[in-house]
């Protein structure tokens, strides 16, 4: 893996939208932040603010979407905004946000990309340490599971199999590199069914769902006009994946292969990642020490 340096945006980002599931505007603003502050959200409200930093250890809740919280305040829906800020190399920012959830915009990490690439970033000269991936990792829930195999590169194999005649054993296979990432996997736009849309939407939830921002699936087909690409569903998937395992705040290399994987799994495997670096450090720590003690036994013979 080539050297990697955290970066900044150049300048504040100042985004609009709506709520996936409130259908109340949502002001997002991206502010520069000096190396080291790492991505954190900035809950702010007339009387107080709450700062929640982008980590594993602050995901609450992982139900239809990834949500961080700290002093009973959440941010929910973080996904598609993470990966367009880790696939762009963003690792310090603060992210002012008025509500509790980040603006669904057209349902893929596209506009957010164009935001932050229209802006531009700030290298620093800190380097950037990536995780290494030394062992296989997995979870497994049911018939659903998520594996990270290690590598050299970054690439994916995800695969989908939803009750539907269209998504039935969908699967796709990838490269994992930012041009590929950029083109072929951020404008990938959320998906649903449009039984679960109304559901969700008479219990006072997906208020802010439409065509705009979301492919919906009647019981035989689409009910959009066209797709972004043929297999929009399971590329859809994948940014997904990408934005969850960007609370690990540090890039990697690996084989991850996917099958029925979602939210929930996409946190446990990050978790296991951090576990795995955990016990690898503390056994480069206890060889070193070893080293260290034979050498002065040595000296002193």
């Amino acid at each position: 893996m080539q050297t990697l340096f955290r970066k900044t945006v150049k300048e504040t980002i100042r985004l609009k939208g709506i709520g996936l599931h409130s259908g109340k505007t949502v002001r997002l603003n991206i502010h520069p932040a000096e190396s080291g502050h790492g991505l954190k959200f900035n809950h702010s409200q007339p009387t107080h603010s709450t700062i929640i930093p982008v980590h594993v250890d602050y995901v609450i809740d992982t139900g239809n979407a990834v949500t961080l919280g700290k002093d009973q305040v959440k941010i929910q829906t973080i996904e598609h905004l993470m990966a367009a800020l880790h696939t762009l190399g963003i690792t310090d920012a603060l992210i002012d946000i008025d509500s509790t959830e980040v603006p669904i915009m057209d349902g893929s990490s596209l506009p957010f990309l164009e935001a932050i690439q229209s802006t531009g970033w700030i290298e620093s000269k800190t380097i950037l340490e990536p995780i290494q991936i030394t062992n296989p990792i997995w979870v497994v829930e049911g018939d659903k599971y998520l594996v990270l195999l290690p590598s050299d590169e970054l690439k994916v194999t995800y695969s989908i199999d939803f009750n539907h005649p269209l998504l039935r054993g969908q699967s796709f296979t990838t490269n994992l590199d930012q041009k590929t990432v950029l083109e072929d996997i951020l404008p990938a736009r959320t998906f649903g069914f449009l039984k679960d849309v109304e559901q969700l939407q008479s219990k006072g939830l997906a208020l802010g769902g439409s065509l705009d921002n979301a492919v919906v699936l009647t019981e035989d087909g689409y009910l959009n006009d066209s797709l972004r690409y043929e297999n929009e569903c399971v590329r859809h998937k994948v940014l997904d994946l990408i934005g969850d395992l960007a609370v690990l705040g540090r890039p990697f290399t690996g084989h991850l292969i996917a099958s029925k994987a979602g939210h929930g799994l996409d946190i446990s495997l990050a978790r296991c990642i951090l576990e795995q670096e955990k016990a690898n450090e503390m056994k480069n720590f206890r060889q070193n020490k070893n080293f260290s003690q034979k050498s002065n036994q040595q000296k002193q013979a």
